[in-house]
């Protein structure tokens, strides 16, 4: 019963670990599109190519209002910068960080190929933004040859070709600054509003992983953070996902059922088990054995085998570790030797030497138990 008991638990245990193994608790770093993506989709690379040049970048979670009023921070992407003209009710909360661009600070935006020429950007005031990108299949999209686009601007440190499927820009520019050009069309703009500025790039396609190492793509994203400063990536106010723990999960799963099953089937096992005494073997009640109980049985186990050579042989390399450990001597000196340095003490019998080193033939008990007291004797001559 308590055996049953215990496997129904170890399955339940099991099952809440395979539950979490398999939940996925939090969006797998190659599809992320921020820069922990290491996808083709993601920003990793152009995070790990500011850091490895030196630039003291950095990632926040910081909503809008607790960002330092100086800084500079880049949002690839920004969600709830736009909506359509429509009316609709935007999907997620929209970006807030107007008040900290006033207070000082400088947002990039590098908008995302779903901007709409048919939308509104409050922020993005007399900007028509780049028409939006169709949604194509992975096949389709790599099927598709790169092609060079030329950048020219003055926030450039000189003309630059990127080599991307597409590269959108804005179809016109209205009071913005115009910093860099793509085809005769604004690609980045800048304008003052309040203390700080805001600068629009129309694709962010250039930083993805899979084009930042084509052609001059990287070149033209330090010409960016020479002209406006180390960024701080944000990575949305709410962070990256906190990992939820597997009982968490559970407690909202459908497998939630069968681990209760199984928990209460251990318990009851359990339980069933202990109400059953456990069974007692008859058997001899003795004391604990002590050290003469030990040496007699040890006697009386060489004693049965009538090995009365074999266990004078033992007592000879005894008889000689305790001498070697008296005259402090290694315990790896031949027995020879130890012979040797005690021959001058007239009080040893040269006999008692002579089986300690030569040994002696033992007939039966008697002649072995002589020959222990020779070699006992032996030792506490040499000892006094």
């Amino acid at each position: 019963m308590r055996r049953s008991g215990l496997i129904a638990l170890a399955a339940a245990c099991a099952l809440l670990v395979l539950v979490g193994m398999l939940y996925p608790d939090e969006k797998r770093a190659e599809l992320s599109r921020d820069t922990f993506g290491t996808g083709p989709w993601g920003y990793r690379a152009v995070f790990d190519l500011l850091s490895e040049l030196g630039f003291p970048v950095a990632r926040t979670h910081e909503p809008p209002e607790d960002l330092p009023p100086d800084a500079t921070i880049w949002w690839i992407e920004p969600a709830g910068l736009c909506r359509a003209r429509d009316g609709k009710p935007v999907a997620r909360a929209g970006w807030r960080a107007e008040q900290w661009v006033r207070a000082g600070g400088t947002a990039v935006l590098f908008l995302s190929a779903g901007a709409r020429e048919h939308a509104e950007c409050p922020l993005l005031e007399g900007v028509a933004l780049p028409p939006r990108v169709a949604v194509t299949p992975a096949a389709a999209r790599r099927e598709r040859a790169a092609t060079a686009h030329q950048v020219t601007g003055d926030v450039l440190a000189r003309p630059r070709t990127l080599e991307l499927q597409s590269l959108l820009a804005f179809a016109a520019a209205g009071d913005w600054r115009v910093r860099a050009l793509s085809a005769e069309r604004a690609l980045v703009l800048e304008r003052q509003l309040g203390a700080g500025r805001i600068v629009a790039v129309a694709d962010a396609t250039m930083l993805r992983n899979e084009w930042l190492d084509r052609r001059d793509a990287a070149p033209l994203v330090v010409d960016l953070v020479h002209a406006f400063g180390a960024p701080q990536f944000h990575q949305g106010e709410q962070g990256r996902r906190a990992r939820r723990s597997a009982a968490a999960y559970l407690a909202t799963s459908p497998a939630l059922l069968v681990f209760c099953g199984l928990a209460l089937t251990g318990v009851l096992f359990a339980w069933q088990g202990s109400l059953v005494p456990p069974r007692a073997l008859p058997g001899p009640d003795t004391a604990e054995p002590g050290l003469d109980a030990f040496v007699d049985s040890l006697a009386a186990l060489y004693a049965g085998t009538r090995d009365h050579p074999r266990v004078l042989a033992r007592y000879r390399e005894l008889t000689a570790a305790r001498l070697r450990r008296h005259f402090g001597m290694p315990p790896e000196t031949p027995v020879a030797v130890l012979a040797e340095r005690l021959a001058p003490d007239r009080r040893l019998a040269p006999s008692a030497l002579r089986l300690l080193v030569e040994g002696a033939p033992v007939a039966g008990e008697r002649d072995l138990r002589d020959a222990v007291c020779a070699l006992d004797a032996l030792v506490q001559e040499a000892s006094a």
